[in-house]
Parts: structure tokens; C-alpha cells; sequence
């Protein structure tokens, strides 16, 4: 009886000369001679990798890719990604209406700029920007230009803004309207520094030139408002709450008496305007010290304002504002500006004394050189070198000068507060 055959078992080891597959070869290669690999012919077979085999699939589903099964959105998920996209089709919608506000507002073209000649020095460009804010007053029935038709303003409020970015600090400084600003600039006949822009053929440029000129005050930037403006601003945003220290009246019926209030625009504008009534014995220079409240409550409602204020406020800005400030910048600066605490931002004014005499018919107020040198070492030109002297032009003067009243809006804010606190008491 015949044993059944054995299955003939492949020797791979190197005793008989076999050699093994290479690193990485996808097969066996098998030596099927039993001489040694030199001089001998030999036959290769190789085999398939030791892999395990997948399981053959019907030709009908040979090729197609595995499909997962569908996972079922909750609609906590639906919900937030719907909401998602609104934001962003609204952010993105925001920021085109800001960007053509910030072109519109600073031109590329048709808007004079400052002279390089008068910026702040370039070492401190940057980390240090200058700003001249002027308030145009075209008051109805005021005509200051030689055209009687003409219902051309004047700067009657100028601030001089000394932002320090670095630092976060931003200081103010008020020149009153009067100040005499000498002959070297047409002032048609009036001698005050309110009437440069609009007698020179530089305007705003002008002005400018002149502040550096006779303060030693680098200027980058010039920003100027519309001060018919200032009443639609404060309705739009619903009022203002305003402190008042003092009653404000004209001695013709108009007031508004001490204490807290929310002031719509009408109220603002007889506040910003008013040079009369009790502890107003110099007029603008009281005035000065009063507006410093309306800028405190704006300041405050600025720093609260919506995406949705802003929006409101926008042909506002179209119609009354206008600077040269570039809109990447301008950019910049609004963001480094809400980062500033109102303990760091500082106003003052000039010191001035009342002329002694009239000028061409004029009551002027004529600069306190000595004070007002200190006053700008001090808090304006901190940052780089202090100046020797001034070239403000000066007249004979009269009894003792006002004083420069530093205060900082955090001041302002603790006594807002406590008024506020009393009055509800």
C-alpha cells in the first residue's frame, strides 16, 4: 500500500545556498538548486507577500469607494452657524461703510495736508502723534468773509492734542480764541488767532503753522468739525450726560442749573456757546473751563458706543468733518485711543491776560509767555527736548493772568460721580 505523499517543504535557509528576498521585496525568491549559488544556473519563483488576502467583493462593488453614513446636524449646531454667517456678513458689511467714512472724510486728493517741516521729529513718529482740533463756528447770521453772502467760520475752538501711543497718554491743550496772534498773519483787522484760517490763503494750514511757529508745538494732523454738528451728534446718541458745577445762564432766560443731566443737542449747544451769566467775568476763558464737561461726558459716551452708534453717526461725520489723517491711521489711532484710561488724559489752556489797551477796537487776550513755556515743557514736550523760549507775540497787558487749570478727565469723572450721587441723595 502506497504512503501517502508529503507535501515537499521549501528549505529558505542559507545552509544550501538559498538566498533570502531582499528588504522590502513584495515576494519570496526561491533557490530551487541545492548547489552553491556560484556557477550554478538557477530558477527564481517568487510568491506572494505572506500578507493576509481581503476578501473578494462582488463585481458589483469592486472600485466604488466605502460610504460613510451621514451624521444628523443638531440644531444647537444649525443654529450657531447660521448665526455665524449673519455676523460675518454684518462685520464685513460695517467695515466697508467705515473704510469709504475714512476715505471720505480723508481724502487722497483735494484735502490740503500738513508741512512736513512743522511734524514732529521722525524719531518719535509713530509713538507720538500731534493733532490741531479746530471747532468752525459758522453761527447763523455771522458773515466774517468780505463776501456778504458768505456765512464763512471761524475757529473759535482750538485744541492742540499731544497723543503719546506708547505710553497711552494724551494731553490737551486750549488756546482761546482771542489770543492775540500778531501781524505776521491776516487776521482781517481783529488781532485773534480765530480769525487765521479764514484770512489766509492756507486755511487750516496756516493756522497750523502759525501755533508752531510762536508755541514751538509740532503738528502731524489736522482734524476740523462743523460746530453745527455737535447738535446732531448728541441726539443721535440720545443725549449726553453731562455734570455741571455751576448754573450756565445768559441773563436773558436761558439756563440750566448745577447738578447731573442728560443733555440733548440743543442743551449742548447752549453750553459749548455760552459766555455770560455768573462766574463767567472772562467770558471764552469760563467758557473753556465749562466745555471741559461736555468733553468728559462725551468721552464716556464714545467709550460705550455700538457698532450701531457708529453707523448712525456716519453722515454725520460725511457732512461736518474733515481731516487729513490717513484712514489706516486714522484707524490706529481710534483703537489706541479706547485703550487710554481717563486718568492719563489731561487738559489745560493757555494763561492769558487781558490786553491794556483795545486792538483796532478789539478786547484781545495776550499769551502769559512765562507760564505757558512751562506749561509746554512740561506736558507737551516731555517726550523730546524742552524749549529755551516762545515767539508768541505779545501787547501791553493788564492785571494778572488766568490760570492754565490742569485737570484729567478722571478728576472730572470722580466729580460727575459724586454730583451725581448726591443728587440722587
Amino acid at each position: 500500500m502506497n504512503e501517502p505523499k508529503q507535501p515537499r517543504k521549501l528549505n529558505t535557509g542559507s545552509a544550501s545556498g538559498r538566498s533570502s528576498a531582499p528588504s522590502g521585496s513584495t515576494g519570496r525568491r526561491i533557490n530551487r538548486s541545492g548547489s552553491s549559488a556560484s556557477g550554478s544556473s538557477q530558477r527564481t519563483v517568487y510568491h506572494a507577500s505572506e500578507q493576509p488576502r481581503r476578501q473578494a467583493q462582488p463585481a458589483a462593488h469592486r472600485g466604488q469607494p466605502r460610504r460613510r453614513p451621514k451624521k444628523k446636524k443638531s440644531p444647537l449646531k444649525i443654529a450657531l452657524i447660521s448665526l455665524l454667517t449673519l455676523v460675518t456678513v454684518v462685520c464685513v458689511g460695517l467695515f466697508g461703510l467705515y473704510q469709504w467714512v475714512v476715505h471720505s472724510i480723508s481724502p487722497d486728493g483735494g484735502t490740503p495736508s500738513i508741512n512736513e517741516l512743522i511734524n514732529t521729529p521722525s524719531e518719535y513718529q509713530g509713538d507720538v502723534v500731534n493733532i490741531l482740533v479746530c471747532g468752525i463756528d459758522y453761527e447763523e447770521g455771522r458773515a466774517y468773509s468780505n463776501d456778504p453772502t458768505s456765512n464763512d467760520g471761524m475757529t473759535d475752538m482750538i485744541m492742540y492734542v499731544n497723543f503719546n501711543v506708547k505710553e497711552k497718554k494724551i494731553n490737551m491743550l486750549q488756546i482761546p480764541r482771542d489770543t492775540y496772534a500778531g501781524e505776521e498773519y491776516s487776521t482781517g483787522g481783529t488781532g485773534k488767532i480765530n480769525a487765521v484760517a479764514l484770512r489766509n490763503e492756507g486755511g487750516i494750514t496756516d493756522l497750523a503753522k502759525l501755533i508752531t511757529e510762536q508755541y514751538k508745538l509740532p503738528i502731524d494732523y489736522y482734524v476740523t468739525i462743523d460746530m453745527q454738528s455737535l447738535k446732531e451728534i448728541v441726539d443721535l446718541f440720545g443725549g449726553i450726560e453731562v455734570y455741571l458745577p455751576q448754573e450756565v445762564a445768559d441773563g436773558k432766560g436761558s439756563r440750566l442749573p448745577a447738578g447731573p443731566h442728560n443733555l440733548d443737542g440743543a442743551s449742548v449747544e447752549f453750553l459749548v456757546r455760552n459766555r455770560h451769566g455768573d462766574g463767567y467775568a472772562q467770558g471764552d476763558i469760563a467758557r473753556l473751563d465749562m466745555q471741559r464737561y461736555f468733553y468728559q461726558g462725551l468721552f464716556n459716551r464714545i467709550r460705550t458706543a455700538t457698532v450701531w452708534d457708529l453707523a448712525k453717526l456716519t453722515p454725520v461725520a460725511l457732512k461736518y468733518i474733515t481731516t487729513d489723517i490717513p484712514g489706516d491711521t486714522l484707524v490706529s489711532l481710534g483703537v489706541s485711543f479706547l485703550q487710554v484710561d481717563s486718568a492719563n488724559i489731561m487738559m489745560c489752556k493757555v494763561p492769558t491776560y487781558s490786553a491794556a489797551e483795545r486792538y483796532n477796537g478789539q478786547s484781545i487776550q495776550v499769551c502769559d509767555t512765562t507760564k505757558t513755556l512751562e506749561l509746554i515743557n512740561t506736558y507737551f514736550l516731555s517726550y523730546t527736548t524742552p524749549v529755551d523760549s516762545l515767539n508768541v507775540p505779545t501787547l501791553a497787558t493788564a492785571g494778572s493772568s488766568t490760570d492754565p487749570n490742569v485737570q484729567y478727565m478722571g478728576q472730572l469723572d470722580t466729580e460727575a460721580e459724586g454730583g451725581s450721587a448726591s443728587e440722587a441723595g
